[in-house]
């Protein structure tokens, strides 16, 4: 069973909202950060009550992760786990066509926040019982579609920093797992889509079994959520 206070990065998506829902519903204290005031208060109206807090806060530096970390705390206490969604869709074509610049935008919005979170993140998190950390990946770094680029090359980078951390952290406090989901996930059920609600519920299931150093595939190899 999860306690504490879970950070959950990426709850203004599909994905981390229905990850944060579930973890509320499961008893745990939710923080979800947010880039600007607005998004902040979008948030705040979907999840009312004493155990959610919205914060505005940007871990794509050494310096906004750190002051994320400080942000959380001081609304909900210390961290016991964290949950990394991070980043939009890209899909602007060719590696070669891209404008000066775009590159490091990229980069900034896929890769630099998983980077700067887990250092900002782990010594905290390894102070804490049972604490998790999980980083969320899809297809996109598995299959590359035309037009993806730099969203393949950003999202293989992110697949290396998962195995990193799930090998340095096979053995210690925290239990460092990579959510990989192979299905598309909206608000609501419709036809060829998962809601977000049964994805969360899963990974707050699977999470409770207390995994390490693993790949949590979502659905499952059987089929089944």
């Amino acid at each position: 069973m999860l306690k504490g206070t879970a950070l959950v990065l990426g709850a203004t998506g599909n994905v981390g909202y229905g990850i944060s829902a579930a973890l509320l519903e499961a008893g745990v204290r939710v923080v979800a950060p947010s880039r600007d005031e607005q998004r902040a208060n979008a948030l705040r109206e979907q999840f009312e009550g004493e155990s959610f807090a919205a914060i505005v806060g940007d871990p794509s530096s050494d310096d906004g992760a750190e002051a994320l970390a400080a942000a959380s705390e001081t609304a909900h206490g210390p961290i016991d786990h964290v949950v990394a969604s991070i980043g939009p869709w890209w899909q602007k074509g060719r590696l070669s066509e891209q404008p000066k610049g775009e590159w490091d935008r990229v980069r900034s919005m896929l890769l630099d926040g998983h980077v700067h979170l887990a250092r900002a993140l782990m010594p905290r998190l390894a102070l804490r019982p049972s604490a998790t950390y999980t980083i969320v990946t899809g297809m996109g770094a598995h299959h590359h579609t035309p037009g993806t680029s730099m969203l393949y090359v950003a999202c293989g980078a992110v697949l290396s920093l998962s195995q990193v951390l799930r090998d340095e952290h096979r053995s210690g406090p925290v239990r460092v797992n990579e959510l990989l989901i192979g299905a598309r996930i909206e608000r609501e059920a419709r036809d060829g889509v998962v809601p977000a609600a049964e994805l969360g519920a899963w990974l707050v299931d699977r999470l409770a079994a207390e995994p390490r150093s693993e790949v949590l595939r979502f659905p499952a190899a059987n089929g089944r959520a």
